[in-house]
């Protein structure tokens, strides 16, 4: 079945190919910006927000040791034995909700759990939903306030 375009899809492959960035970078332990590189070369970016992508792989490897920390508690593991690809969604959400406000959180939560449920392990979207929604609420109170606000309006 083809998917509608959307003027979104191009960011929504770019989580999908930074998702298999960073995963890579979980496995061998290359530079961010080698595995960038190697992806622009070697993958067909035309339907790809390539500068969503670039700043999702090399902000999420970057950020990896503050990601794992603010995200401990609201983990059950330690960061460490999680799984790479588990982690590798974890980091994209993260930068998106601590770095890209533009973002709705409600749209990183959705993104991140269909990332998991297409790349992650059988119950992986149940976990990263459970890890987010807490860090997400407290990560972007601004934006339920102004939620709230707005429906008390109408």
């Amino acid at each position: 079945m083809a998917r509608a375009s959307s003027p979104h899809r191009p960011q929504h492959v770019a989580r999908q190919r930074a998702v298999q960035a960073l995963y890579q970078l979980h496995i061998n332990p290359d530079s961010a910006n080698q595995v960038v590189a190697q992806f622009l070369e070697t993958q067909d970016f035309s339907s790809v927000d390539e500068a969503h992508f670039c700043r999702l792989v090399l902000q999420g490897a970057q950020h990896q040791a503050e990601i794992a920390e603010q995200l401990k508690p609201h983990l059950n593991i330690s960061w460490d034995k999680l799984d790479p690809m588990e982690q590798s969604v974890l980091q994209i959400a993260w930068v998106e909700l601590t770095q890209h406000q533009e973002i709705p959180y409600k749209v990183v939560l959705n993104e991140a759990v269909e990332l998991a449920k297409r790349f992650g392990a059988e119950q992986a979207h149940t976990f990263v939903n459970a890890v987010l929604d807490p860090f997400a609420r407290e990560s972007r109170k601004f934006e339920q306030l102004a939620a709230q606000q707005a429906s008390g309006a109408g």
